[in-house]
């Protein structure tokens, strides 16, 4: 059996985020095309998503970005649209539909 050498220590994935629009781009494609590369980007320290249905739901950052990594490579059979809300040149609200 090989080992891998010191080089082949994983590293982490740098993903352009530099405008609304590749973050918007990357979020969809890690919620529904099962990438995880990079994901730990697209959320705040802070974070925290809150998921109203019949019991509420309240997930950490660390909770959700571990959630999207499980899901890697899991591609959802949908289709998604997304509108701009609002956008300015510091930050841009968006809604996203995903359609199973």
């Amino acid at each position: 059996m090989a080992t891998e050498g010191p080089g082949a220590k994983a590293t982490k994935a740098n993903i352009n985020l530099s405008t609304a629009d590749f973050a918007l781009e990357h979020y969809v494609a890690v919620t529904t095309e099962g990438e995880s590369a990079g994901v730990e980007q697209l959320f705040a320290a802070d974070f925290n998503q809150k998921i109203q249905a019949t019991n509420a739901q309240s997930n950490s950052r660390s909770a959700v970005v571990k959630l999207l990594k499980k899901q890697k490579g899991e591609k959802l059979n949908c289709t998604v649209s997304t509108d701009i809300l609002e956008e300015s040149a510091d930050y841009m609200v968006a809604k996203s539909d995903t359609k199973i």
